[in-house]
């Protein structure tokens, strides 16, 4: 893997781990109170991820902002389909890695609120 593809698997990993792990955090913990700090732990994440890729990438971090990297900015389009793939590695393992990290709360947590993952009716609105 280049560095750059690197950069942006590490850089998209980290912004997810700290987001989508802040707010498992505050949903199944408590430990973060209110959207203040799960967005500031959010931007931490959001922070770390761009000082790491930044050197190695250009710390896109996102598919939308390579697809207009290459748009209005000359990006090549020929390295599209590779940053994306690297992208979607590392939120994918980003959020393997929350799952792992918050299964057993996640699924204590389904329990108590009568929630059956998969079903019609977890996904809609109270």
């Amino acid at each position: 893997m280049t560095a750059p593809l690197l950069g942006e698997a590490l850089g998209t990993f980290l912004m997810v781990l700290f987001g989508t792990g802040a707010v498992a955090c505050s949903v199944l913990t408590g430990a973060l109170q209110g959207l203040w700090q799960v967005a500031s732990v959010w931007a931490v994440g959001v922070t770390v991820a761009i000082y790491i890729a930044a050197p190695l990438s250009g710390a896109h971090l996102n598919p939308a902002v390579t697809l207009a990297f290459v748009v209005f900015r000359s990006f090549p389009p020929r390295q599209l389909p590779a940053y994306w793939l690297a992208q979607l590695v590392g939120a994918g393992v980003a959020g393997g890695t929350v799952l792992v990290v918050f299964g057993p709360m996640l699924e204590r947590f389904e329990m108590h609120e009568g929630i059956t993952r998969g079903a019609a009716e977890a996904s809609a609105p109270p």
